[in-house]
């Protein structure tokens, strides 16, 4: 869009000098005044038709510069009092008017450029000078010198190599070369999709308190850059529908890296995964996974806490039942050797629940344990009694786990987490910079509605980097997930409705517009 925008502005300016040169050689007898006007009015048409297309001063007054060289080959120095004059009545009475009509007045190049982080890389910089230095050696000026030299100045801060040959063209290319300032980059790393426009604030208003953004079009490819990120982590929110899960299906199909998926509707599809049905294994929560037998005891105490809305009291019992329970089985804190040991399951505290009531002699403690009993049974009758999958296989290669036969929310439940603790426990074997495995959270509330899942989800993305682990949170609302958007990479809304979602996203995009930039965005199809 910039491309084609500034090629009809040269476009014009060279019409101009080319039916100048010809009008004047072809008149045979122009007059000084006759000359004049005609400059002086085309000046002013091309200050309005500039700013009409650009809506920024700045690049307006940069045009004023391109029109000296192009004027020039045909001898009119366009820097005389008259046509400077001409020129500027043109932008001022062209920002007047857009002022009049929107109330507030926005330099599209200011505006684009509060976003603009410099990118300095040493072989543009060459590239450019070396243009540069050609430029001054071909045509000796110092006018367009300067004009190349401030080329190669913005060059070197929007670090893109290819605009390095623009340095040459002196003044003729400066125009174009402001407006990369502001340019969306997106076309490094991951592409899915294509950006529609870009959200960004006015640079003045007459209200500070009603400060007006506005949509500026572009057409560029978005991609996900994670090599300068600040971590892997992705959140995605919008309603049923809108297209969360087709996004972070083409998120994981472009990145080359093994994937698991939490499928909590069965709805997730690929063909380079394995697929496994969560209704047709077991699994024990009672397994160490390289903690130590206290530190697991209250992990899966404070998790069915979580579960089951117990007291803390009730949570100090099941604590000490779990912990006794590691005992029995030969199980100690001091002794690490021992932590290899089969682990203890919840039909072991069962029954050592069942044979501590036979020497209970007081009521109040006989009572503790008879209040924990239905609790342990749920736990113990279901699919908590062995370890019947190979975690190192489903976390080292791509897996969907399938949880959507299983429809009892507890069960699902105990069994997300017991996955997510053994996850936990198997990136620490290896610390990595770079990404190898993308986990992808569906329905995320479901977990991040109790507090254990909170907490582990939490941990999870705030080490997920440093072991070269992502997430891929996807949730309905924002209830749950507010604590994760501060530590995210990218935050993607598709579409939210209730209004406390809409307030929050709204405040979320203003208090944090540098950070957060809002995509009107197609996601590719292939």
């Amino acid at each position: 869009m910039q491309e084609v925008r500034h090629a009809i502005v040269v476009s014009v300016i060279v019409a101009e000098v080319l039916g100048l040169h010809y009008f004047f050689a072809s008149s045979g007898f122009v007059t000084v005044v006759e000359r004049e006007v005609t400059v002086t009015v085309l000046l002013f048409l091309d200050s309005i038709m500039t700013f009409i297309i650009f809506t920024s001063i700045i690049i307006d007054v940069a045009y004023y510069f391109s029109l000296a060289v192009a004027f020039s080959y045909i001898g009119i120095d366009v820097f005389s009092i008259t046509y400077l004059s001409s020129f500027i009545a043109g932008i001022s009475i062209s920002s007047f008017i857009y002022f009049i009509v929107n109330r507030s007045f926005s330099d599209t190049l200011v505006t684009n450029a509060r976003n603009f982080r410099p990118k300095f890389h040493l072989t543009t910089i060459a590239v450019s000078v070396g243009f540069w230095l050609a430029q001054f050696l071909l045509f000796r000026s110092p006018f367009l010198s300067l004009g190349s030299l401030v080329d190669v100045v913005l060059i070197s801060l929007v670090g893109e190599i290819q605009l390095s040959p623009l340095s040459a063209a002196s003044w003729l290319s400066l125009p174009y070369v402001l407006s990369q300032l502001g340019v969306v980059r997106e076309d490094k790393g991951v592409c899915i999709g294509e950006i529609l426009g870009v959200l960004r604030r006015t640079s003045f208003s007459r209200s500070r308190l009603n400060v007006k953004y506005s949509w500026q079009k572009v057409k560029a490819k978005y991609c996900l850059s994670f090599e300068n990120a600040k971590n892997y982590n992705v959140v995605i929110l919008g309603t049923s529908g809108s297209g969360k899960s087709h996004l972070a299906k083409k998120i994981i199909e472009k990145l080359d890296v093994s994937y698991l998926v939490f499928d909590v509707h069965g709805e997730y599809k690929f063909e380079k995964a394995k697929r496994l049905d969560a209704s047709t294994i077991s699994v024990n929560p009672l397994s160490l996974f390289g903690q130590s037998p206290r530190q697991r005891a209250l992990e899966v105490a404070y998790m069915l806490k979580s579960v089951f809305n117990l007291g803390n009291l009730q949570t100090i019992d099941l604590y000490n039942l779990i912990f006794e329970s590691y005992q029995e089985k030969g199980i100690y804190e001091d002794d690490q050797r021992s932590w290899s040991i089969q682990p203890p399951t919840f039909r072991d505290v069962v029954v050592l629940a069942e044979r501590k009531k036979k020497f209970i002699t007081s009521s109040a403690e006989l009572n503790k344990i008879t209040a924990l009993e239905p609790y342990l049974n749920f736990v113990a009758n279901n699919m908590f009694f062995s370890n019947s999958v190979n975690f190192e296989e489903i976390f080292g290669e791509s897996y969907v786990i399938d949880f959507s036969s299983i429809t009892i929310p507890e069960v699902k439940y105990i069994m997300v987490e017991t996955f997510l603790r053994a996850l936990l426990s198997y990136i620490y074997l290896g610390k990595t910079s770079n990404l190898k495995k993308v986990v992808i959270l569906d329905e995320a509330p479901f977990v991040l509605s109790k507090e254990s899942g909170e907490q582990l989800v939490e941990r999870l993305f705030a080490e997920g980097r440093k072991f070269g682990l992502g997430f891929v949170v996807i949730s309905q609302t924002t209830e749950y997930v507010k604590k994760l958007i501060s530590n995210s990479a990218y935050v993607f809304v598709l579409n939210m409705v209730e209004p406390g979602d809409v307030e929050y996203v709204s405040r979320l995009i203003v208090g944090q517009i540098r950070m957060y930039i809002k995509l009107s965005m197609r996601i590719c199809e292939s």
